[in-house]
C-alpha cells in the first residue's frame, strides 16, 4: 500500500472512529441478529473449517471468546 493510499486510510478511519466497535461491550442494545455472521455450509467444509479453526486455537492465533 502506497504512503498516500496509507495516509488516506488513517485519515478515513479516525475521520470516522465513533462508528467503529472493537467489541460488543461497545455496542449495547444491539440485536446480536445485526452482528452476528454464520456461515452455512455443508459437513464437508464445515469438518474442514473445524480443523482449521483447531489449528489456529492451538498456535494462539485465535482465542475462544464467550460471549451472552
Amino acid at each position: 500500500m502506497g504512503a498516500f493510499t496509507r495516509h488516506s486510510l488513517v485519515g478515513l478511519l479516525q475521520e470516522y472512529r465513533d462508528v467503529f466497535a472493537f467489541s460488543p461491550e461497545e455496542m449495547p442494545g444491539i440485536d446480536p441478529t445485526v452482528m452476528e455472521h454464520k456461515l452455512n455450509m455443508g459437513p464437508e467444509q464445515a469438518a474442514k473449517a473445524t480443523v482449521e479453526v483447531q489449528k489456529l486455537l492451538e498456535v494462539g492465533f485465535i482465542r475462544e471468546c464467550q460471549y451472552s
